[in-house]
């Protein structure tokens, strides 16, 4: 059968300019959009949705069914997974693997880069410009915000929240949100992670950590933000309210 009736009687639809390994292998209900690389040996599972100008190196397995413990599997629906949706401008490494949502997509944002290895779990969301190393492993409805970053080998708890620009060293356990611009390290921030900030956020660093303590000891009502800018009040609530959704 030829390849775009196959393509119609499974539901797949594919964009513009791109570039897909006969290799691949593409299930039902997938939408792929323009000028993507998708190389050898890639899986993509039902539901999944794909933007523009992503790479997608070799093996990377994309919408893997998700399971959670109270699931019963001999009664297990795949029909109720909610699947996996990739934004644009993403780079993919090699043999990472994404889970698709449960209750919600699993999502990857815009321009992010997921090195080797990752495992990314089901409901989690990755937003803009994050950078996941080797090895880092995502629980599920887990959700990195802006700018920040997961170091190798590095496991984020389920329901954690990873704030803006904040930077989690290597073979760190994550089991609780961590506080945006900061590095975390055995299991507290340390420093800003002045690599990704501007001046006008480096300069409240004394400040930025009276608030980050007041929110560690579950003080949010104690938060004052006043005197802080506009950028950085922006991204101080949507840490607070991610973490309390998530």
């Amino acid at each position: 059968m030829h390849r775009y009736l196959l393509n119609s009687f499974y539901n797949i639809k594919i964009g513009k300019n791109n570039s897909i390994s006969k290799s691949v292998k593409i299930y039902e209900n997938v939408i792929i959009g323009n000028n993507n690389k998708i190389h050898d040996n890639v899986v993509i599972y039902p539901n999944t949705i794909i933007g523009d100008n992503n790479i997608i190196l070799n093996n990377n397995i994309i919408g893997e069914y998700p399971v959670q413990a109270s699931d019963n599997y001999r009664d297990y629906d795949f029909k109720k997974v909610k699947g996996t949706k990739i934004e644009n401008n993403n780079f993919l490494h090699v043999r990472n693997i994404i889970f698709a949502g449960i209750k919600r997509h699993t999502f990857i944002g815009n321009n992010n880069k997921i090195l080797s290895e990752c495992h990314i779990n089901h409901d989690t969301i990755i937003n803009n410009y994050v950078t996941l190393y080797l090895r880092a492993m995502m629980a599920g409805f887990s959700e990195c915000l802006n700018y920040s970053n997961v170091g190798g080998y590095g496991f984020i708890q389920q329901h954690k929240t990873i704030g803006q620009c904040s930077m989690i060293g290597g073979s760190q356990l994550v089991t609780k949100d961590v506080f945006p611009y900061f590095v975390f390290v055995n299991g507290k921030i340390t420093r800003l992670n002045h690599i990704k900030l501007s001046e006008n956020v480096i300069k409240h660093e004394n400040e930025l950590k009276k608030i980050a303590e007041e929110f560690y000891k579950g003080n949010n009502k104690n938060i004052n933000l006043s005197n802080l800018s506009d950028e950085i009040k922006n991204d101080l609530k949507l840490f607070l309210f991610t973490s309390l959704k998530n």
